[in-house]
């Protein structure tokens, strides 16, 4: 079973959370409650904890989150939620990121930091292939994952033909269109360069979707010049891809969305 981090200094909250959730059967532990940043930080040193939740005064979630950030980036953190329909929901998502952090069903050994990108990749591709159309589970997943994208400012959407696309997956590329968005993420986009955060979808043996946003955790950039840095960095990228891979990919076009949250209603 899971261990819980509850920080929060809200006993009403509490009390709702304890008397509506059977810990067990979500495959948790009775979980550890803590009133302020020390005490919670001081149980995370001191003891295994497998995920966090905190609902405290500003100056203590600052903190709280300053020492997630910095010292434990990797464990997963949950919303608090008043509501309790919607408190057993995101324990239900959080329990399934911990089956996939935790799980051993493989000879391949990975650490927790590449589980969670993995984590992360499968959350943009479901959100760009048009299968998350809920922004508050968008937002919570997120949390859940460390995500540091930012989530209130632009980002650009690119939409591309690969008009050979269905004779290059069956001629050329025999590992299908999964293998081939690993393949342009890990090996030509990366996920950050130059702290934009570029995320690919194969959503067909046709269409490929990119989009290119920002870091919560830099200065907000320009609209413009975000635009003429990405508008290069996709160039050179889909250079290489023709080079290497032989794959040839046409722009249909290209437009800004107000923030990653839009992709839930498109």
């Amino acid at each position: 079973m899971y261990r819980i981090l509850l920080a929060t200094n809200e006993p009403a909250v509490l009390d709702k959370l304890n008397s509506s959730v059977q810990w067990d059967q979500l495959y948790f532990k009775p979980p550890v409650i803590v009133n302020d940043a020390n005490s919670a930080i001081q149980a995370i040193e001191n003891g295994r904890i497998d995920c966090v939740a905190y609902l405290l005064s500003k100056y203590e979630a600052a903190h709280l989150n300053k020492y997630l950030t910095t010292v434990r980036p990797n464990l997963p953190v949950f919303e608090i939620r008043r509501s309790m329909q919607a408190q057993r929901h995101i324990l239900d998502d959080m329990r399934r990121v911990l089956d996939r952090l935790y799980a051993d069903t493989s000879d391949e050994v990975f650490d927790e930091s590449v589980v969670m990108a993995m984590l992360r990749d499968e959350l943009m591709h479901s959100l760009l292939c048009g299968e998350l159309d809920d922004e508050k589970v968008l937002l919570g997943r997120l949390q859940m994952l460390r995500s540091h994208l930012s989530v209130d400012r632009p980002c650009i959407v690119y939409e591309y033909d690969m008009p050979q696309g269905e004779v290059y997956m069956s001629m050329r590329w025999h590992y299908g269109t999964e293998r081939l968005e690993n393949a342009l993420r890990s090996n030509f986009f990366g996920r950050y360069y130059e702290d934009l955060y570029y995320i690919v979808a194969v959503m067909t043996p046709r269409h490929i979707r990119i989009v290119v946003c920002q870091r919560d955790d830099q200065e907000i950039e320009p609209l413009e010049s975000m635009t003429e840095r990405a508008d290069k960095r996709i160039h050179r990228v889909l250079d290489d891809v023709s080079e290497y891979l032989g794959l040839d990919m046409v722009l249909l076009k290209r437009y800004t969305i107000e923030n990653l949250c839009a992709l839930t209603k498109q």
